[in-house]
Protein backbone atom coordinates (compact mmCIF):
# COMPACT_ATOMS: atom_id res chain seq x y z
CA UNK A 1 0.00 0.00 0.00
CA UNK A 2 2.79 2.34 0.47
CA UNK A 3 3.98 2.27 -2.98
CA UNK A 4 0.10 3.43 -3.91
CA UNK A 5 0.75 6.76 -5.93
CA UNK A 6 -2.19 9.09 -5.43
CA UNK A 7 -3.36 12.29 -6.77
CA UNK A 8 -5.76 14.46 -5.03
CA UNK A 9 -7.69 17.67 -6.77
CA UNK A 10 -8.49 20.21 -5.11
CA UNK A 11 -6.57 21.76 -2.24
CA UNK A 12 -9.52 23.74 -0.31
CA UNK A 13 -10.93 22.66 3.33
CA UNK A 14 -11.08 18.81 2.35
CA UNK A 15 -8.30 18.55 0.58
CA UNK A 16 -5.93 19.17 2.83
CA UNK A 17 -7.57 17.53 5.26
CA UNK A 18 -7.42 14.71 3.04
CA UNK A 19 -4.16 15.35 1.49
CA UNK A 20 -2.03 15.52 5.15
CA UNK A 21 -3.83 12.27 6.48
CA UNK A 22 -2.57 10.35 3.26
CA UNK A 23 0.59 11.75 3.08
CA UNK A 24 3.60 9.59 4.35
CA UNK A 25 1.21 6.55 3.54
CA UNK A 26 1.40 6.87 0.05
CA UNK A 27 3.22 8.78 -2.93
CA UNK A 28 0.46 11.70 -2.84
CA UNK A 29 0.51 14.36 -5.40
CA UNK A 30 -1.94 17.09 -4.73
CA UNK A 31 -3.04 19.87 -7.22
CA UNK A 32 -5.28 22.84 -7.23
CA UNK A 33 -7.48 24.30 -10.06
CA UNK A 34 -8.06 27.56 -8.41
CA UNK A 35 -4.49 28.18 -7.26
CA UNK A 36 -2.20 25.98 -8.58
CA UNK A 37 0.58 27.18 -7.00
CA UNK A 38 2.11 27.43 -3.60
CA UNK A 39 3.13 25.05 -0.71
CA UNK A 40 3.49 21.42 -2.00
CA UNK A 41 1.25 21.48 -4.79
CA UNK A 42 2.24 20.25 -8.26
CA UNK A 43 1.61 22.73 -11.30
CA UNK A 44 -0.21 21.26 -13.42
CA UNK A 45 -2.84 18.87 -13.58
CA UNK A 46 -0.96 16.34 -15.31
CA UNK A 47 1.93 16.32 -13.13
CA UNK A 48 -0.72 15.39 -10.11
CA UNK A 49 -2.56 12.48 -12.18
CA UNK A 50 -0.35 11.26 -14.68
CA UNK A 51 0.65 7.76 -13.67
CA UNK A 52 -1.60 7.98 -10.78
CA UNK A 53 -3.42 4.72 -9.13
CA UNK A 54 -6.14 6.53 -7.43
CA UNK A 55 -7.45 10.21 -8.30
CA UNK A 56 -9.29 11.75 -5.20
CA UNK A 57 -11.12 14.73 -7.19
CA UNK A 58 -12.25 17.01 -3.99
CA UNK A 59 -12.78 20.09 -6.23
CA UNK A 60 -15.97 22.52 -6.17
CA UNK A 61 -19.08 21.02 -7.85
CA UNK A 62 -18.62 23.83 -10.06
CA UNK A 63 -15.31 22.49 -11.21
CA UNK A 64 -15.81 19.18 -10.99
CA UNK A 65 -16.36 18.75 -14.99
CA UNK A 66 -13.49 20.91 -15.93
CA UNK A 67 -11.28 18.82 -13.86
CA UNK A 68 -12.30 15.57 -15.16
CA UNK A 69 -11.79 17.12 -18.72
CA UNK A 70 -8.39 18.09 -17.73
CA UNK A 71 -7.27 14.77 -16.34
CA UNK A 72 -8.54 12.73 -19.25
CA UNK A 73 -5.23 12.74 -21.36
CA UNK A 74 -3.40 11.85 -18.63
CA UNK A 75 -4.52 9.14 -16.91
CA UNK A 76 -3.56 5.63 -17.13
CA UNK A 77 -5.74 2.67 -17.95
CA UNK A 78 -6.76 1.10 -15.19
CA UNK A 79 -6.75 4.29 -12.72
CA UNK A 80 -9.27 4.89 -10.49
CA UNK A 81 -10.82 8.31 -10.62
CA UNK A 82 -13.35 8.92 -7.10
CA UNK A 83 -14.97 12.21 -7.91
CA UNK A 84 -16.18 13.05 -4.37
CA UNK A 85 -17.27 16.60 -5.08
CA UNK A 86 -20.60 18.00 -3.91
CA UNK A 87 -22.01 17.89 -8.03
CA UNK A 88 -25.19 16.84 -8.74
CA UNK A 89 -25.89 13.06 -10.61
CA UNK A 90 -26.14 14.12 -14.28
CA UNK A 91 -22.41 15.84 -13.73
CA UNK A 92 -21.56 12.59 -12.12
CA UNK A 93 -22.79 10.76 -14.68
CA UNK A 94 -20.96 13.12 -16.96
CA UNK A 95 -17.74 12.01 -15.36
CA UNK A 96 -17.92 8.30 -16.23
CA UNK A 97 -19.31 9.57 -19.59
CA UNK A 98 -15.93 11.02 -20.18
CA UNK A 99 -13.42 9.18 -18.24
CA UNK A 100 -14.43 5.53 -18.49
CA UNK A 101 -14.22 5.15 -22.28
CA UNK A 102 -10.35 6.37 -22.17
CA UNK A 103 -10.01 3.25 -19.26
CA UNK A 104 -10.07 4.62 -16.23
CA UNK A 105 -12.86 3.58 -13.51
CA UNK A 106 -15.03 6.07 -12.07
CA UNK A 107 -16.78 6.39 -8.51
CA UNK A 108 -19.21 8.53 -7.59
CA UNK A 109 -18.19 9.64 -4.00
CA UNK A 110 -20.26 11.52 -1.62
CA UNK A 111 -18.74 12.90 1.94
CA UNK A 112 -21.38 12.53 4.47
CA UNK A 113 -20.13 14.64 7.57
CA UNK A 114 -17.92 17.58 7.83
CA UNK A 115 -14.10 16.49 6.84
CA UNK A 116 -12.37 18.85 9.12
CA UNK A 117 -13.90 16.82 12.29
CA UNK A 118 -12.99 13.06 11.14
CA UNK A 119 -10.16 13.81 8.69
CA UNK A 120 -9.78 10.57 6.55
CA UNK A 121 -12.60 8.36 8.90
CA UNK A 122 -15.55 11.00 7.67
CA UNK A 123 -18.10 8.22 5.86
CA UNK A 124 -18.34 8.52 2.38
CA UNK A 125 -20.61 6.84 0.01
CA UNK A 126 -19.60 5.83 -3.06
CA UNK A 127 -21.49 4.39 -6.11
CA UNK A 128 -20.45 2.89 -9.50
CA UNK A 129 -19.02 -0.33 -10.90
CA UNK A 130 -15.67 0.35 -9.01
CA UNK A 131 -17.26 1.39 -6.20
CA UNK A 132 -15.96 -1.61 -3.92
CA UNK A 133 -12.28 -1.31 -5.51
CA UNK A 134 -11.99 2.15 -4.03
CA UNK A 135 -13.38 1.33 -0.50
CA UNK A 136 -10.51 -1.42 -0.46
CA UNK A 137 -8.11 1.05 -1.14
CA UNK A 138 -9.39 3.80 0.49
CA UNK A 139 -10.07 1.62 3.46
CA UNK A 140 -6.68 0.46 3.34
CA UNK A 141 -5.57 4.28 3.79
CA UNK A 142 -7.60 4.90 6.28
CA UNK A 143 -11.04 6.83 4.96
CA UNK A 144 -14.51 5.37 5.86
CA UNK A 145 -15.87 4.31 2.75
CA UNK A 146 -19.30 2.60 2.07
CA UNK A 147 -20.39 0.98 -0.95
CA UNK A 148 -23.71 1.01 -2.12
CA UNK A 149 -23.34 -0.40 -6.06
CA UNK A 150 -25.45 1.12 -8.41
CA UNK A 151 -24.52 3.80 -10.92
CA UNK A 152 -22.15 7.15 -10.63
CA UNK A 153 -24.93 9.62 -10.00
CA UNK A 154 -26.73 7.22 -6.73
CA UNK A 155 -24.15 8.63 -4.47
CA UNK A 156 -24.84 12.19 -5.38
CA UNK A 157 -28.48 12.07 -5.38
CA UNK A 158 -28.51 10.49 -1.38
CA UNK A 159 -26.09 13.39 -0.36
CA UNK A 160 -27.94 16.13 -2.24
CA UNK A 161 -31.78 14.52 -0.43
CA UNK A 162 -29.65 15.24 2.66
CA UNK A 163 -28.58 18.58 1.61
CA UNK A 164 -32.51 19.53 1.19
CA UNK A 165 -33.27 18.62 4.66
CA UNK A 166 -30.49 19.69 6.74
CA UNK A 167 -29.43 23.03 4.78
CA UNK A 168 -33.23 23.61 4.79
CA UNK A 169 -33.88 22.92 8.27
CA UNK A 170 -30.69 24.82 9.22
CA UNK A 171 -32.39 28.14 7.09
CA UNK A 172 -35.66 27.61 8.67
CA UNK A 173 -34.36 27.69 12.33
CA UNK A 174 -31.92 30.74 11.07
CA UNK A 175 -34.99 32.75 9.93
CA UNK A 176 -37.38 31.92 12.71
CA UNK A 177 -34.70 32.71 15.78
CA UNK A 178 -34.21 36.02 13.63
CA UNK A 179 -38.04 36.32 13.64
CA UNK A 180 -38.20 35.47 17.59
CA UNK A 181 -35.14 38.14 18.24
CA UNK A 182 -37.26 40.57 16.86
CA UNK A 183 -40.63 39.89 18.53
CA UNK A 184 -38.22 40.17 21.72
CA UNK A 185 -38.91 35.93 22.24
CA UNK A 186 -35.53 34.79 21.35
CA UNK A 187 -34.67 32.82 24.37
CA UNK A 188 -38.46 31.33 24.65
CA UNK A 189 -38.30 30.51 21.56
CA UNK A 190 -34.86 28.95 21.35
CA UNK A 191 -36.18 26.50 24.20
CA UNK A 192 -39.31 26.08 21.91
CA UNK A 193 -37.06 25.23 18.81
CA UNK A 194 -34.63 22.47 21.17
CA UNK A 195 -37.42 20.95 22.70
CA UNK A 196 -39.52 19.70 19.20
CA UNK A 197 -36.32 19.00 17.68
CA UNK A 198 -34.73 16.29 20.50
CA UNK A 199 -38.51 15.16 20.52
CA UNK A 200 -39.19 14.44 17.16
CA UNK A 201 -39.62 10.92 16.16
CA UNK A 202 -41.04 8.25 13.54
CA UNK A 203 -44.53 9.24 14.95
CA UNK A 204 -43.94 13.22 14.74
CA UNK A 205 -42.35 13.01 11.05
CA UNK A 206 -45.89 10.91 9.94
CA UNK A 207 -47.55 13.62 11.83
CA UNK A 208 -46.15 16.43 9.78
CA UNK A 209 -46.18 14.78 6.37
CA UNK A 210 -50.32 13.87 6.97
CA UNK A 211 -51.13 16.64 8.77
CA UNK A 212 -49.91 18.81 5.38
CA UNK A 213 -52.48 16.92 3.86
CA UNK A 214 -55.33 16.90 5.90
CA UNK A 215 -55.24 20.37 7.02
CA UNK A 216 -53.21 22.21 3.84
CA UNK A 217 -55.68 25.49 3.53
CA UNK A 218 -56.06 26.25 6.73
CA UNK A 219 -51.73 25.82 6.90
CA UNK A 220 -51.69 27.83 3.94
CA UNK A 221 -53.66 30.84 5.93
CA UNK A 222 -51.86 30.12 8.84
CA UNK A 223 -48.66 30.88 7.06
CA UNK A 224 -49.55 33.71 5.21
CA UNK A 225 -50.20 35.06 8.74
CA UNK A 226 -46.79 34.07 9.51
CA UNK A 227 -45.83 36.04 6.81
CA UNK A 228 -47.27 38.84 7.21
CA UNK A 229 -45.51 39.16 10.77
CA UNK A 230 -42.25 39.19 9.37
CA UNK A 231 -42.81 41.62 7.29
CA UNK A 232 -43.98 43.99 10.07
CA UNK A 233 -40.69 42.62 11.67
CA UNK A 234 -38.44 43.76 9.19
CA UNK A 235 -37.31 40.09 9.12
CA UNK A 236 -36.47 38.10 5.39
CA UNK A 237 -39.32 35.89 4.89
CA UNK A 238 -37.67 33.67 2.19
CA UNK A 239 -37.99 30.31 3.96
CA UNK A 240 -41.91 31.42 4.96
CA UNK A 241 -42.77 32.22 1.76
CA UNK A 242 -41.61 28.83 0.61
CA UNK A 243 -43.51 27.16 3.22
CA UNK A 244 -46.67 28.87 1.90
CA UNK A 245 -46.00 27.57 -1.53
CA UNK A 246 -45.46 24.19 -0.95
CA UNK A 247 -48.52 23.65 1.46
CA UNK A 248 -50.75 25.68 -1.02
CA UNK A 249 -49.12 22.96 -3.87
CA UNK A 250 -50.01 20.24 -1.53
CA UNK A 251 -53.68 21.42 -1.41
CA UNK A 252 -53.57 20.16 -4.95
CA UNK A 253 -50.99 17.57 -5.53
CA UNK A 254 -51.17 15.51 -2.04
CA UNK A 255 -48.06 14.28 0.22
CA UNK A 256 -45.81 11.95 -1.36
CA UNK A 257 -46.27 8.61 0.24
CA UNK A 258 -45.18 7.53 3.56
CA UNK A 259 -43.41 4.30 3.90
CA UNK A 260 -44.67 1.28 5.61
CA UNK A 261 -42.40 1.03 8.92
CA UNK A 262 -42.89 -2.43 9.05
Amino acid sequence: MDTLRVAVLGHGEVGRVLAAGLAGKVRLRVYDPVCPEGGDLVARNADAVRGADLVIAVTTGADSLAACAESRPHLKRGALYADLSTGAPGDKRRVAELLEPAGAGVVDGAIMAPVPLRGLATPVLASGAEAGRFAVLAGGLGMSVTPIGGAPGDAAARKLLRSVLVKGLSALVIESQRAAEEAGLGEWFWGHLLETVTAADEEFVVRLLKGAGQHGVRRVHEMEAATRMLEALGVPDTMTRATTATLDEVTRTGIPPVPDPS
